[in-house]
């Protein structure tokens, strides 16, 4: 812990990633350097040598690139590392000491280190580079270096080493792909956010406006559109699809909450809605536009408490379509909102232009509201 809490304090400034990488690497660097002197007192003891040209580059590298790396120079001691490591391997295998040269298995084993020093610590590109000069190696190892040539071991090796780069790649390209997802849902949710406290202040703004006598009915107005866009994050918390929602459920979670609020049991509901899939920045507005015209509806259309609302909402080619109908007295300028005098109709009009789509009232047995726009 400490020694995290000391590499994260030199790289205080930096991104999370590379304070992450930073730390692994300072782990690589101390252990290969530890796992060198271990090895030079082995081969000393046993051998009576420890003059390995590769190992020795790598372990004057390491230390380097140590130094490098404390010195707040990620980018240099990683360099340092990389270019070692093909330096390191490529002498290794053309001039190993040959009292102590390593057999096929050792070699494979090298390469499928050397990989993951790339795979890890630098990008897909230059692991794949890397990837085919190792199969390079490894065809000069079996047709020149090599004596005798198994036709079978010589296919098993090269097979066994492809599957092993390409798994090792697309796992990596994975949790890349799951890192890249992430930092954008990070901006997503930000611009979220913000588009959000704009629809707030932009309510605050239009209920500042209205009569300050009808101070409760205007809280009540206030708490019904917050709701609407609680209801589309709630969906969110709860899917995996980040980015769209299947707005079918957010209708009926704004239906059953205003039927609840307003006491309005007795009208009755018919919800027509599909399952269908709507993208975020477009379903808050739709949402606030959906409660605002359903609230209507429940508030002002049935004075004798009973009646019949319909519903629907749903995807024609690339044009979504919301429909809120209701038997009800209706509303006599089916034009109002085009020049509201209400805070309801004044934020249709304001969210409308916002998704870029054309709202219409009909009065015809009842009202009719239809909201179309581009998907």
């Amino acid at each position: 812990m400490k020694i995290s809490a000391w590499i994260n304090g030199i790289y205080k400034d930096r991104d999370y990633l590379t304070r992450s990488r930073a730390l692994h690497f300072f782990v690589f660097n101390v252990s290969f350097i530890l796992l060198s002197v271990s090895s030079y007192l082995f081969l000393w003891f046993f051998k009576g040598q420890f003059l390995r040209f590769g190992f020795l580059l790598m372990t004057a590298s390491s230390v380097f690139s140590l130094i490098f790396l404390l010195r707040k120079k990620f980018e240099i001691a990683l360099r340092i590392i990389l270019v070692a490591s093909v330096c390191s391997v490529t002498l290794g295998w053309f001039f190993p000491p040959p009292s102590i040269g390593l057999d096929r298995v050792g070699k494979s084993q090298v390469l499928y280190i050397f990989i993951m020093i790339f795979l890890y610590f630098s990008d897909i590109k230059k692991t794949i580079i890397v990837s085919l000069y190792c199969l390079f190696l490894i065809i000069v190892d079996e047709f020149y270096i090599k004596e005798e040539h198994d036709p079978l071991f010589i296919a098993d090796r090269i097979g066994l080493f492809l599957m092993f780069t390409v798994i090792s790649i697309l796992a990596v390209k994975t949790l890349h792909g799951s890192v890249q997802e992430k930092n954008e849902l990070i901006s997503e949710i930000h611009h979220r956010v913000r588009n959000n406290l704009q629809v707030l202040s932009g309510l605050l703004e239009i209920h500042s406006s209205s009569d300050k006598g009808n101070l409760q009915i205007i809280l009540s107005d206030f708490q019904d559109r917050i709701l609407a866009i609680s209801e589309v994050h709630n969906y969110l918390y709860k899917s995996e699809n980040y980015f769209e929602i299947d707005f079918a459920e957010v209708i009926e979670k704004i239906t059953v909450n205003l039927l609840n609020k307003l006491g309005k049991q007795t009208i009755q509901i018919e919800n027509e809605t599909p399952q269908t899939f709507i993208r975020i920045e477009n379903a808050i507005p739709c949402a606030i536009i959906f409660s605002e015209l359903l609230s209507n509806s429940l508030k002002h259309a049935f004075p004798t408490e009973k009646g019949a609302i319909e519903i629907s909402f749903k995807k024609e080619g690339n044009i979504y379509s919301l429909k809120v109908a209701d038997n009800g007295s209706g509303i006599r300028d089916s034009r109002v909102w085009l020049k509201p005098n209400t805070a309801g109709f004044t934020l249709i009009q304001i969210l409308t232009k916002q998704i870029r789509g054309n709202f219409r009232i009909f009065t015809e047995s009842g009202s009719k509201s239809i909201l179309e726009f581009n998907s």
